[in-house]
């Protein structure tokens, strides 16, 4: 059986930041899991898929120097949680990333983070309005499934596949499903999963460095096992207490997958996506102030990947967390328009 807790249970929170000289200038409060980042073979595809689900391409950045194009997708409908919202101010962005050449190209493909020896980032999820139907729907589509709603013994989630073989989840978002269709302007982009291999270092570093809030732990001592979602409250739902899942109106949380005992083993334990094969790149998180942010992560002593002086793009930094997953961070225009985005 699951074991849930929700914000009355096993709640961890940002520390206090009284003492430190940044706390006026940034408040890890207003961060937002901005967007998650994957690479993909063919974008045309890609794209087709994504908003059959629902979403909107809201930016494309054409890099031709570098000869790369991402494309940004979000839930931006009026039956959408965060509406027309700028996006640098949204949680729950989708970023593709397609490398010019790669759709022509009959030896090249991703990894997407679920088969060995690559195994770490999990899956996007999305939650909607009726499981049946939204499953249904993707089915006569023509689109493959990882797992049905009828396999297996839970029956309340599935797993689709995207066009590079990436899982989305799919969960209900509420109790129970609404009508008897299915609308994707009212889905949501709810989680993104990379598994951890020390869950006690990784909930450290995404609640005190990152400043999100643990909102629900579901524990599965029968299959060794636990999963922890974080995220930012603010902009978010009230949390629904005494519900199967709380936060399944929620966009933009981290997902947190642990199995026992990978905490004991040497060395790195996941693929982060970004050493070849290559597939998950990044999660983002968008800051109020990013040098202000970024000072207050190098007096904490995180790792980094980039600083915001290294090469030439000095308005985008990326961390490294525990297991070495990348965590891009730049500016939400709400609080400091900057030029360069």
């Amino acid at each position: 059986m699951w074991r849930i807790s929700s914000l009355s249970h096993k709640v961890l929170t940002p520390r206090s930041f009284a003492t430190r000289s940044y706390t006026m200038a940034t408040d890890p409060s207003t961060y937002k899991l901005n967007h998650t980042m994957i690479r993909v073979k063919d974008p045309k595809r890609s794209l087709e898929f994504y908003k059959f689900l629902g979403l909107s391409l809201i930016k494309k950045m054409d890099m031709p120097q570098w000869k790369f194009c991402n494309y940004f997708l979000t839930y931006d409908g009026p039956k959408s949680l965060q509406g027309e919202t700028h996006f640098t101010d949204r949680h729950a962005n989708i970023e593709l990333t397609h490398n010019y050449g790669t759709e022509d190209d009959p030896n090249y493909s991703v990894v997407n983070g679920n088969t060995e020896p690559y195994r770490g980032f999990g899956h996007l999820c999305i939650s909607v309005d009726n499981i049946e139907a939204a499953c249904k729907r993707i089915e006569d589509a023509g689109y493959p499934f990882q797992k049905k709603l009828t396999d297996g013994r839970m029956r309340h989630i599935a797993f689709a596949k995207d066009p590079d073989g990436y899982w989305v989840e799919i969960i209900r978002r509420g109790e129970e499903d609404v009508g008897t269709t299915t609308d994707p302007g009212t889905y949501r982009l709810n989680h993104t999963m990379i598994r951890v291999k020390d869950a006690e270092a990784s909930l450290k570093y995404y609640t005190e460095s990152l400043g999100m809030t643990l909102v629900r732990t579901a524990e599965n001592p029968e299959h060794k096992f636990n999963l922890y979602f974080l995220g930012y409250p603010k902009s978010n739902p009230e949390i629904k207490e005494g519900a199967r899942n709380p936060v399944s109106e929620w966009e933009g949380l981290l997902e947190l997958t642990w199995n026992y005992g990978t905490e004991k083993q040497e060395g790195p334990v996941y693929h982060n996506g970004n050493t070849e094969p290559q597939g998950f790149g990044h999660i983002c998180i968008s800051v109020d102030d990013l040098d202000a942010a970024c000072e207050r992560f190098e007096s904490l002593g995180l790792s980094w990947k980039k600083r915001l002086t290294d090469g030439r793009m000095h308005n985008v930094a990326f961390l490294l967390d525990p297991d070495q997953y990348w965590v891009e961070v730049i500016q939400n225009e709400k609080f400091k328009p900057s030029p360069n985005c």
